[in-house]
């Protein structure tokens, strides 16, 4: 009698446990333990056991995509480099077999055809060079970033890093006008923050506008909002549809097969936004197809008072 009481009480922990067994044979962590009775001891465990199992099934999935996100970046990865390779490849073997005829025949001079082939070759050979350069640079920095690399923290005046990129600004190749507006309320403007990756920031909001500004203008204003500041670059290029707006910061993003004509690494934007985010700071993006893109950066501003107690 005992024995018959002792398995009627303890048949709850019995379907318990084989509950549990089927889950983990399965490894289906999206099932869940089935429990019906009383919120008792079994009730709470059943509880418990399904609140882990939950917890385990977005673990899992977060991994899963972690691991599909790195096997798309390496793929891709690997597809922007093999194109500047393939290119170098071929026009290095393209000059050894005309270097090579020449050989053969020393009395025989290159013809002025074969020069300008040649230079050419070498011209799309150092210019292949250059771009796997600022790829390989480009995947670096996003390497440190997915590593969690910390920029350092200090205090810097925005007006002098402004100022500086403008400058640089003035020396990229382009076709359309570079305008600046309202850059004075900048002027002891303080914020906390990397110097060199704050410049980097706007240098490649810049560099991006004018990639895709054939004329009109590209312009850089100001506005300070009592402990925000916000710097817009503004642009009449192609402009962007609103359903590309959403993946413009994805890794290896292009927009469409015009703005894949452009050359760039389609890093620059993540680098930007990962920049931007270890900054505090934030992005509004405005764009009209045909019309232009405005992007909207905004950062938060360190009291000046802060400063001077310090």
């Amino acid at each position: 009698m005992g024995w018959l009481l002792s398995k009627k009480a303890l048949k709850p922990v019995y379907s318990l446990i084989s509950a549990t067994e089927q889950i983990r044979n399965s490894e289906d962590f999206g099932n869940r333990i089935q429990h019906n009775g009383a919120q008792d001891e079994i009730g709470l465990l059943s509880k418990t056991i399904n609140g882990m199992l939950k917890r385990i099934q977005t673990i899992y999935g977060e991994l899963d995509n972690s691991y599909a996100s790195q096997r798309r970046f390496v793929a891709d990865a690997s597809h922007e480099l093999r194109t500047p390779l393939t290119t170098i490849t071929g026009n290095a073997e393209f000059l050894k077999k005309i270097w090579t005829s020449l050989e053969n025949y020393p009395s025989r001079l290159p013809e002025e055809e074969e020069i300008r082939i040649s230079v050419e070759a070498l011209n799309d050979i150092t210019d292949e060079a250059t771009r796997m350069g600022r790829l390989v640079n480009d995947l670096l920095a996003l390497a440190r970033a997915d590593a969690g690399f910390r920029m350092k923290s200090e205090v810097v005046e925005l007006k002098s890093i402004v100022d500086s990129v403008v400058r640089k600004a003035q020396l990229i190749p382009k076709a359309a006008e570079l305008k600046t507006e309202g850059l004075d309320v900048l002027v002891n403007t303080i914020v906390l923050g990397d110097k060199d990756y704050l410049q980097q920031l706007l240098f490649i909001f810049i560099d991006n506008a004018f990639k895709f500004t054939s004329e009109g203008y590209v312009e850089i204003n100001a506005l300070r909002d009592k402990d925000k500041v916000r710097l817009m670059i503004r642009d009449t290029g192609i402009g962007m549809d609103p359903n590309e707006l959403p993946h413009i910061f994805d890794r290896f993003y292009r927009a469409d097969s015009s703005r894949g004509k452009t050359p760039g690494t389609g890093l620059g934007l993540s680098i930007a936004k990962w920049i931007l985010e270890e900054h505090k700071g934030t992005v509004d993006v405005i764009s009209v197809r045909g019309k232009g893109t405005s992007f909207l950066i905004w950062l938060p501003v360190y009291n000046i008072s802060n400063v001077e107690a310090q």
